[in-house]
């Protein structure tokens, strides 16, 4: 049994989002259970899953597991989601929350992830010896097509940068106390938080040290999901040169992007965020 460390007083909180998952969320908790360092709450998000047996589930799991201090926060029904409000209520929901209740930090989850034992601990620990550090996660760890678990591989290395990426991330809860709610992005909070922490001369880095498994492959990476992805580029005002590089580093593929970023362009909704737009307009290239 691994022998968990009283001695850190740090009080974080995780999210869990889920959408109809249900079958994986005991193997989430059980991986929760032996971190060395427990979350001091888990709140799961139901983020408007029209299939009752998720909400069952849940409440099975909180009365299995009550050392874990598990929650239930119930969503209004989704039963038609789209490539554009799919975690949208989920992204309002687990950040105001978060920043009314004062943890030193929270982190989020989804319902396909799980954790090494040591996940928290290094990464709070490292956090903690770190103020610079505004967000953090772990190496990401996907089957591939042989169903066995590799390293996904980080875009961002080829350009000597690693930032914070999928489910598993840490937040340092001063970068949500610094944000006002309506800037809350309705869309790809990933990209939103690793920006903010920038602007506000925080770092938002991968950790070698750690790693998480995801049964399904980020946003980023699914080749299905570069529409979608070329439709943010257009909501966070990406300027010319980096909607094209993002088409390059996409190869053949890449034309999914200028499709998704041409029909965002049409509906003309941006990111209310100023500072963030601002970012990826043209300052983008000043934070290298």
């Amino acid at each position: 049994m691994i022998e968990k460390d009283q001695s850190l007083r740090t009080k974080f909180c995780v999210f869990v989002k889920v959408y109809n998952e249900y079958e994986m969320l005991e193997e989430l908790v059980k991986s929760l259970l032996e971190q060395t360092l427990v979350p001091d709450e888990v709140i799961i998000i139901d983020d408007g899953s029209p299939d009752p047996n998720v909400r069952v589930e849940i409440e099975r799991l909180i009365n299995k597991y009550p050392s874990l201090n598990l929650k239930l926060l119930q969503l209004s029904i989704k039963t038609v989601p789209n490539l554009d409000t799919v975690g949208r209520t989920f992204n309002t929901a687990w950040f105001e929350l978060a920043k009314a209740a004062r943890y030193d930090y929270v982190a989020t989850l989804d319902a396909d992830t799980r954790l090494e034992p040591y996940y928290y601990e290094k990464i709070i620990t490292t956090m903690g010896n770190t103020p610079s550090l505004g967000c953090v996660s772990g190496i990401i760890v996907v089957k591939d097509q042989l169903n066995e678990y590799v390293e996904q591989i980080n875009v961002g290395a080829k350009f000597g940068r690693k930032d914070a990426r999928g489910s598993g991330k840490v937040i340092r809860s001063s970068l949500l106390e610094s944000t006002p709610s309506e800037y809350f992005p309705e869309v790809d909070w990933d990209t939103w938080i690793n920006t903010r922490a920038k602007i506000r001369k925080m770092k938002a880095r991968e950790l070698s040290e750690v790693y998480m498994i995801q049964e399904r492959p980020t946003t980023r990476v699914a080749k299905k999901d570069l529409f979608r992805n070329g439709r943010l580029t257009y909501h966070f005002g990406y300027n010319p040169i980096l909607l094209l590089l993002k088409t390059i580093l996409a190869g053949f593929n890449g034309i999914k992007i200028l499709k998704g970023y041409w029909s965002a362009r049409k509906e003309k909704w941006k990111l209310k965020d100023k500072e963030v737009r601002a970012y990826f307009g043209w300052k983008f290239f000043l934070h290298f």
